[in-house]
């Protein structure tokens, strides 16, 4: 198993580099260094040893895989500004609130296979991350400002890929170091945070994006923006590290 996953790894991942390679690994580094002794053991099983970190991207990974292409709507949620989540009309292919809870029902189960199980906790360390990137919560007509044409520092780019990628890429740290870097939250603070549902996360990734829209007209974005919202893509990068840990903690530290 552990040869089967490293294989496929490696090979999926030299055929395309996705989006927030970094900061995939980020919020699954601040998980694992808060995971409980049971639960870290089982997962190590699970996985034989891969790090979670390594494990985090491999969703995005297999999108140059056409046979995965069925998880593309996984990651994300489409959804107006005066749209609740109550009346949004959901894809009949999928989003991101249905991958997470069908991830989770995978990963509860006494029944299901390490191979569906270890692609379960893949797509579950994943999401829980995608969730917290408040273009994954995005508006349908800009595909997630995906559409929106920016510059970086003069490099060609787009809003969903700075929120994604150049923010984090900007404080020139490995995951690791970005990781410890932000895991400097109080336990009365993160206990807050891990009092929360999905939707709860969702709703917060809305709720910032009116935020993430103010940018100087002509879209060059440099020092000034990086300045304003690296302390957003920070705390969400934390929350869903912390809130992460939570989740695993329960999944593989109390089942039987």
């Amino acid at each position: 198993m552990r040869l089967f996953i490293s294989i496929l790894l490696l090979a999926v991942g030299q055929q395309c580099l996705a989006f927030g390679q970094n900061g995939h690994r980020i919020v699954a580094h601040i998980a694992e260094q808060n995971l409980n002794k049971t639960a870290k053991e089982r997962i190590s099983q699970l996985i034989q040893g891969v790090p979670l970190a390594k494990l985090s991207t491999w969703p995005d990974d297999i999108k140059s895989d056409e046979r995965w292409d069925h998880t593309g709507p996984w990651h994300y949620i489409s959804i107006a500004d005066d749209e609740s989540f109550g009346e949004v009309e959901r894809s009949k292919e999928g989003d991101i609130l249905k991958s997470l809870n069908q991830s989770e029902k995978t990963l509860s189960s006494q029944t299901a296979s390490p191979q569906e199980k270890w692609q379960a906790l893949a797509f579950y360390v994943h999401f829980v991350a995608d969730i917290h990137q408040p273009f994954h919560v995005g508006r349908k007509d800009d595909r997630g400002g995906n559409d929106i044409k920016v510059s970086w520092f003069g490099n060609y780019s787009n809003l969903h890929r700075v929120w994604d990628t150049d923010l984090i890429r900007n404080q020139n740290m490995s995951y690791t170091e970005y990781a410890d870097f932000i895991d400097d939250v109080s336990p009365d603070v993160i206990k807050q945070w891990q009092k929360s549902s999905y939707i709860d996360w969702a709703k917060e990734s809305k709720e910032l994006r009116a935020t993430l829209y103010d940018f100087p007209q002509g879209g060059r974005l440099h020092y000034e923006f990086a300045y304003k919202n690296t302390p957003i893509i920070n705390k969400r990068l934390a929350q869903a590290g912390f809130r992460l840990a939570a989740k695993l903690n329960t999944l593989f530290g109390e089942q039987q």
